[in-house]
């Protein structure tokens, strides 16, 4: 809001012809309305200032204790899920377990997988975890956060073969609970090297087995305690043929 003020000069010789009483009580009320004008001011002034200085105050934090308040959501999300995926990848089913929300939805083998039998396998084959940082994706509100990992899978590591890198984890915590984690496998290099191969030597040495330890084929994997302990026996024997 804008305020002018616009003064007019009395014509000249127009105060003379005013009796010297009259002349000075008119000075008197021109000097007191002046004085409470500019009190007036002053206090227009200031309140206006004060308001900016709010306004400004205002503007200039809320941005950054919204920026630490989302920063510390994902600092916390972040946590859970590297917390996870640690005792994931040191096969410590009970320790993973108190990360996850009681309806939590894990994907690795499939859409869908037990989480002890997951773990199971993964031990059983000789599955390494190489865990990069956590981050946090968009906003805080989505809880969603990614952790790249590389991996040696079906004892690669025993045949000097791998790790095999850019594979990532994708989670979403909600209310300090993980409810969702995904397994996105890197295959580019591990397919032909490991898993092709693997699943050609199994399927014609041991195609009974391999009929337990496959599904759709050689395509996926099947998590039972039966095909987890075939897995076992013969991810070893395979490492033994390779190396000989």
């Amino acid at each position: 809001m804008s305020t002018s003020t616009q003064n007019v000069n009395p014509e000249p010789g127009a105060l003379e012809q005013q009796p010297k009483r009259q002349h000075r009580w008119s000075g008197g009320k021109r000097i007191g309305a002046f004085a409470a004008a500019a009190v007036a001011l002053v206090l227009i002034v200031a309140s206006v200032g004060c308001q900016s200085g709010e306004e400004a105050t205002a503007t200039d934090q809320t941005p950054g204790a919204a920026e630490a308040a989302e920063n510390t959501v994902n600092a916390r999300a972040v946590k859970v899920a590297t917390g996870f995926l640690e005792a994931y990848g040191a096969f410590d089913v009970e320790q993973a377990r108190t990360y996850l929300a009681d309806d939590a939805t894990i994907a690795s083998m499939g859409a869908q997988d037990d989480l002890r039998l997951l773990i199971s396998y993964l031990k059983a084959t000789g599955y390494e975890q190489i865990l990069g940082s956590c981050e946090g994706l968009g906003n805080s509100s989505s809880g969603s956060i990614r952790c790249p990992f590389d991996f040696h899978a079906l004892r690669s590591g025993e045949i000097g073969r791998g790790p095999f890198v850019g594979s990532s984890f994708d989670l979403v915590v909600r209310d300090g609970k993980i409810v969702h984690a995904a397994q996105g496998w890197e295959i580019e290099k591990f397919s032909p090297q490991m898993w092709e191969p693997f699943a050609g030597w199994v399927s014609k040495a041991h195609p009974k087995d391999a009929a337990v330890m496959y599904t759709d084929g050689c395509c996926n994997v099947r998590l039972t305690r039966e095909s987890i302990r075939l897995w076992e026996l013969r991810t070893r024997e395979y490492v033994e043929e390779v190396g000989r």
